[in-house]
């Protein structure tokens, strides 16, 4: 039997313009696992709203990172 897991430590989300989340990119227990996966979700869509979140508590946050 295989047992699935349904909740993780910290979340990577790409969010829309207006604030909503439009794609759950992964879930993580790692927190070093969770910040290569969030710099490679950076890379990988450039210019996206994407955060990284344990709980409510936002760790990394794209919008965050931009020069305005």
């Amino acid at each position: 039997m295989t047992v699935t897991e349904s909740h993780f430590a910290y979340r990577i989300d790409r969010w829309d313009a207006d604030g909503s989340i439009m794609e759950h990119v992964a879930d993580i227990d790692e927190l070093t696992v969770a910040k290569a996966i969030y710099e490679a979700a950076c890379k990988q869509w450039p210019g996206a709203n994407i955060t990284l979140r344990q709980g409510a508590r936002f760790i990394e946050d794209s919008r965050n990172a931009r020069v305005t």
